[in-house]
């Protein structure tokens, strides 16, 4: 059953859903056997409007982060520090341009899963993607294609995420693995790095400290 009333979209609690009419604005939950109901109708339209609107990120980003990535070589290693930032910006763009509506019409659950889904796209695509920019010539094809690239994961996994909510479908076990997965890899990696760090710096500290004592 449907999470919100297909006319007023207001939230369901369970047993509501199950009652023929909405509680608030009175109108049928449920229409006529082979009509589409206000819900799918709605649903469609919204997969509509995010295919024009990622078509339009990649005719105005593509252009811009080429140009951008053209900037950056320039400067070599310093662009590598604007990864975050470029990663950054481009992320919250397609949250509030390309997704933000149809994440309005998940579930609690695939609503989280379509945001750390791009979170971690964002961190092992972006941010190697992005830095290698700084390099001369080549970072322009690959910072072109880091664009293309997580564009198309985020309308992608949110356009399927939106249809299968559509459809009443359950989340897939290998989308709880996979998920499941990043997370423990991005605190592995997260983890090494900063005891890595950590015993980095008291190896220098310790070397400086005999050198100064000799």
């Amino acid at each position: 059953m449907a999470r919100r009333c297909p006319w007023c979209l207001e939230p369901l609690s369970l047993g509501e859903r199950r009652a023929s009419e909405c509680p608030r604005c009175g109108r049928p939950l449920v229409g006529p056997e082979g009509e589409p109901r206000e819900l799918e109708l709605r649903f469609d339209q919204i997969e509509a409007r995010q295919r024009a609107r990622a078509l339009e990120v990649l005719q105005w980003g593509v252009p811009t982060v080429a140009v951008l990535a053209a900037m950056v070589s320039l400067i070599h290693i310093g662009g590598v520090l604007l990864a975050p930032l470029v990663a950054l910006i481009h992320l919250v763009t397609l949250r509030l341009f390309l997704v933000r509506e149809a994440r309005r019409y998940l579930g609690p659950t695939r609503r989280l899963f379509t945001r750390w889904a791009a979170r971690f796209a964002f961190l092992w695509l972006g941010l190697p993607g992005y830095a290698a920019m700084a390099t001369p010539l080549v970072g322009i094809i690959v910072g072109v294609a880091t664009f293309v690239v997580l564009t198309g994961i985020v309308h992608v996994y949110t356009a399927w995420s939106l249809a299968r909510e559509s459809a009443r479908l359950p989340m897939l076990a290998a989308e709880k693995a996979a998920m499941v997965a990043l997370a423990a890899l991005t605190l592995l990696v997260t983890a090494a790095v900063v005891i890595g760090g950590a015993v980095l710096g008291w190896s220098v500290m310790t070397l400086i400290d005999r050198l100064s004592a000799g």
